[in-house]
């Protein structure tokens, strides 16, 4: 009869638990090293901002910047890509009102494009001080090197300028006048007690008086509105030699604090153009003769749609130039295509009226109550210093 032999396992339960550690730590030290390939690999492709003048320097909405978003692979140039930008307003401010309230955090801008000499590069003029984000995604093209599709998204510092410098000021005068008014108040308190509900009722109006005005100044949201008489919803522009371009401007009329979408086909004897087309577009504020936002996009497939928002309410002008690339068409150009577009402003938040009216009333009650106090305290002492005797 055979006999089986049973061998122990070599080992205390020490060693044996020491083991295990040892193939855990193992474990959790190749997936944390997997892992950081992984970042390392969706880190390959980056994105620098550079602007001219520099950010630092720019006042909105005076100064027209123009940006340049330089795409990157492993630190060096990436020559062929294709980059989507959004880019998004500053958040709503929790203090003073900025000069375009229906704009804060809301969709400004947002285009794709191939990229040229490595970038993509627009014209701006930011409304707003503040935090603006670009959203960007990038992907690869055939032809370009291979990388996998990457989201980043970058955030601009826009400082302060002359219209914090102009509120400042008046919420000084703002206080300033209430204490003028409290010292009225309380200099007829001291001279005759049955004045002081008329000097109470006179301090009342002259607030209302200064506040009617402001109230009017917070409910205007840059210029009034007026007649629109906004470019059509769709536009065919023909060309020679069975060129044409069809522009689909939506909405109509436009509203500050929506994007206006345009789209563009570009068709040969009408079929959509297969190849690449370069597309320029520029828009201008009329009132102040001055661009507003300059994009210069590489679309494929003759076909691209970009979102801009015009935050001023006043007239402007959308100038469209598309240009056929490759093959027979390149060099070929159609006329440009103008749009006038009226823009209406409307009124700013309800919210931010009353906001601004309630802190604007906060810095006069302030100071009245200052000047009502410190007028009493002087004339007090001014009575006892007169009824001394000598």
């Amino acid at each position: 009869m055979r006999q089986t032999t049973t061998v122990p396992l070599s080992g205390t339960p020490r060693q044996h638990v020491i083991l295990s550690l040892v193939s855990m730590v193992c474990v959790v030290s190749v997936w944390l090293c997997w892992d950081a390939l992984g970042q390392a690999e969706d880190a390959a492709v980056t994105v620098e901002i550079v602007s001219t003048p520099s950010l630092e320097h720019l006042r909105p909405p005076m100064d027209l910047a123009r940006v340049t978003l330089v795409a990157l692979l492993h630190g060096k140039p990436l020559v062929q890509g294709h980059m989507k930008v959004r880019l998004m307003a500053p958040p709503r401010t929790m203090v003073l009102a900025t000069d375009f309230p229906r704009v804060e955090d809301t969709p400004l801008l947002a285009f794709d494009s191939d990229l040229i000499g490595g970038a993509v590069t627009l014209q701006y003029r930011f409304p707003l001080r503040g935090t603006y984000t670009f959203d960007l995604e990038l992907i690869s093209v055939p032809g370009g090197p291979e990388f996998p599709p990457t989201s980043l998204r970058k955030t601009v510092r826009i400082f302060e300028n002359s219209v914090m410098m102009r509120h400042t000021w008046l919420l000084i005068g703002l206080f300033v006048l209430g204490v003028i008014t409290g010292s009225l108040v309380a200099r007829f308190a001291a001279v005759r007690v049955k004045r002081r509900g008329r000097a109470i009722i006179g301090s009342l109006v002259l607030c209302c008086s200064v506040l009617a005005p402001l109230s009017m100044v917070a409910a205007h949201g840059g210029h009034p509105e007026h007649e629109v008489h906004g470019a059509p919803e769709r536009q065919v522009i023909a060309g020679d030699d069975g060129w044409e371009l069809e522009i689909h401007s939506i909405p109509m009329p436009v509203t500050v604090g929506h994007p206006l979408q345009l789209a563009l086909w570009l068709r040969k004897d009408a079929e959509v153009f297969p190849g690449m087309m370069e597309v320029s577009i520029v828009v201008v504020n009329l009132e102040e003769a001055q661009t507003v936002v300059e994009t210069y996009t590489l679309a494929r497939q003759g076909y691209t749609s970009q979102r801009l928002q015009l935050y001023d309410g006043v007239p402007h002008t959308i100038a469209v130039t598309v240009r056929p690339v490759g093959g027979e068409a390149s060099g070929w150009i159609l006329p440009t295509v103008g749009l006038s577009v009226d823009v209406m402003a409307g009124s700013p938040p309800l919210a931010v009226q009353i906001r601004m009216i309630a802190m604007w009333l906060s810095v006069l009650t302030i100071g009245t109550v200052v000047g009502f106090f410190v007028s009493r305290i002087y004339y007090r002492r001014w009575e006892v210093h007169m009824t001394k005797p000598g």
